[in-house]
């Protein structure tokens, strides 16, 4: 009986961990059918200084998937409309794994994590997502390969129009 009692404790506690680390798309209803202006900041791979871009999206959710379009404002050629699948039960973020996925004061903070290269250094990449009824934040940090240290590599920062 107390071996049973323990396997459920355990079993509950695994549910309420993992939930915490998934998404679902109705965590997105907030960003559906909206318009956003801000700006993305980058540092830049050559001088390694920061640089600011103005850039404008809108979000929505199309069926199963959510649908970016970002337009910058004086660089229409570097434009992109993309869109993103929820996947494994939540556990993905288009190819992304979800690290958490916490909403605090009206405010859904979800990290994802993927490996890839930067500055054509292996690397691992962290976004932070942050979003409300009126802001909008994404972040990329990179943390290169046997480096404990991660660095901002870009920030996109937008208000709802």
């Amino acid at each position: 009986m107390k071996t049973l009692l323990t396997s459920l404790c355990l079993c509950i506690f695994s549910l309420i961990v993992n939930a915490q680390d998934t998404l679902k798309l109705s965590d997105f209803e907030i960003l559906n059918n909206t318009s956003w202006e801000g700006k993305l900041t980058y540092k830049d791979y050559q001088s390694g200084e920061l640089r600011s871009v103005e850039a404008t999206t809108q979000i929505k959710i199309e069926g199963d998937k959510i649908v970016y379009n970002l337009q910058y404002t004086y660089e229409p050629h570097k434009n992109d409309k993309s869109s993103v699948k929820i996947k494994k039960n939540g556990t993905y973020y288009g190819n992304e794994k979800v690290i958490s996925n916490t909403i605090e004061n009206g405010t859904r903070t979800f990290v994802t994590s993927y490996e890839g290269k930067d500055n054509g250094k292996k690397a691992t990449m962290y976004i932070t997502r942050k979003f409300n009824n009126t802001t909008y934040k994404v972040t990329k940090e990179v943390q290169f390969k046997n480096s404990n240290q991660r660095f901002v590599r870009n920030t996109y920062e937008f208000t709802k129009l």
